[in-house]
């Protein structure tokens, strides 16, 4: 898989990041980081299309190194969700679902999980990613939403407004080998029922989120 001179890119990058250095050193980036994140993109097209984030971060509006410290894969992320891989000095991030739902997202979302049969099929869908050592993402409202009471008894799903599963591994040598795309294939396989929920159940956005 990633060789170990991806993890050296990414120190030296840490200490030099700039567009000269990049650009200098561009064809490592591109056979240490790129090649190997592709070769993993061919192994999960039945997940659905690739992406790979360009490199550069857009500065004119943010305080930000010009260059990403982190190579991000999405898979077949449409409006409603998809599979996301991130390799980076934190380790290497496996997830999946929906990131950043627009509100109308979010309210078909809550809609469901208040409707007892579709959220039962979104508790399955969680349990199967969790069986796999995903994690699920924590609700990040302290109060329950408008329009629901404090006591519902999915309470804690109504709270969440990132409805993902993920994992962070941290940067050990089987990342260097055959084992790395298995694992990866395999968390993202058990993410296969909670984004076929959100496709279902969600959609993509009506409108820009807020």
């Amino acid at each position: 898989m990633w060789p170990p001179g991806a993890i050296d890119f990414l120190r030296e990058l840490e200490d030099n990041n700039d567009r000269d250095w990049f650009k200098a050193n561009r064809r490592r980036y591109d056979s240490d980081l790129v090649e190997p994140a592709k070769d993993l993109a061919a192994q999960l097209t039945h997940l659905g299309e690739p992406h790979m984030f360009r490199p550069y971060n857009d500065t004119r509006f943010h305080m930000r190194p010009p260059i990403k410290e982190q190579l991000g894969l999405a898979i077949g992320y449409g409006g409603a969700g998809g599979y996301y891989v991130e390799l980076s000095l934190d380790g290497l991030l496996v997830a999946a679902g929906l990131h950043a739902p627009a509100s109308d997202q979010l309210s078909r979302y809550r809609a469901a999980v208040d409707d007892g049969r579709r959220a039962a099929a979104f508790e399955r869908a969680l349990g199967t990613a969790e069986a796999a050592g995903l994690e699920t993402a924590p609700p990040e409202l302290k109060r329950a939403p408008r329009g629901y009471p404090i006591d519902h008894p999915r309470i804690e799903r109504l709270r969440m407004r990132e409805i993902t599963v993920y994992r962070r591994h941290s940067l050990e040598p089987w990342l260097h080998t055959p084992e790395c795309q298995t694992r990866v294939r395999t968390e993202l396989e058990s993410a296969r029922p909670l984004v076929a929920w959100l496709g279902k159940n969600v959609g993509p956005p009506q409108h820009a989120a807020s």
